[in-house]
């Protein structure tokens, strides 16, 4: 009868150091999943932080200089900087082009329209500009000329 308790005793402290490992190993991994989940929100409220909106009229883009106009459709401010801002037409880096913010201001405030002037002459057919903003957020344009 003794020995019948000792081993109840045994099988019961057994049974509480094996549900003792399960639930610190489910507690280790809630906290992994728990911190992947945080960083993944961070990293979306970041980029919702930055975004822009090209709101030219496909059908009727200039030329020569193509002028591109991009509003911030963002929550954070924008410097007006050529190290911000990156342009591809048709695939090609552009250097030469410049920025002036219709309202005035020296930097691109949320809700603000921003004028590209981009010294490319394009043939006619159609075309694609993209425009990037610090390397993650971008908008991009399809139009013919």
């Amino acid at each position: 009868m003794a020995s019948e308790s000792a081993s109840h005793i045994i099988l019961f402290i057994a049974a509480l150091i094996v549900s003792s490992t399960v639930a610190a190993m489910m507690i280790s991994t809630v906290e992994e999943v728990s911190s992947v989940l945080h960083q993944k929100n961070e990293a979306l409220v970041e980029s919702m932080k930055d975004d822009i909106t090209i709101i030219n009229d496909p059908k009727n883009v200039s030329n020569n200089p193509l002028i591109i106009y991009v509003k911030n459709t963002g929550f954070s401010t924008i410097p007006l900087d050529k190290k911000v801002i990156d342009i591809f037409v048709d695939g090609v880096y552009q250097i030469n082009y410049t920025m002036t913010s219709l309202s005035g201001n020296t930097e691109w405030e949320p809700g603000d329209v921003v004028e590209f002037k981009i010294d490319v002459n394009l043939s006619p057919g159609s075309h694609i500009v993209r425009i990037y903003v610090r390397g993650m957020e971008w908008d991009e344009l399809r139009f013919r000329i």
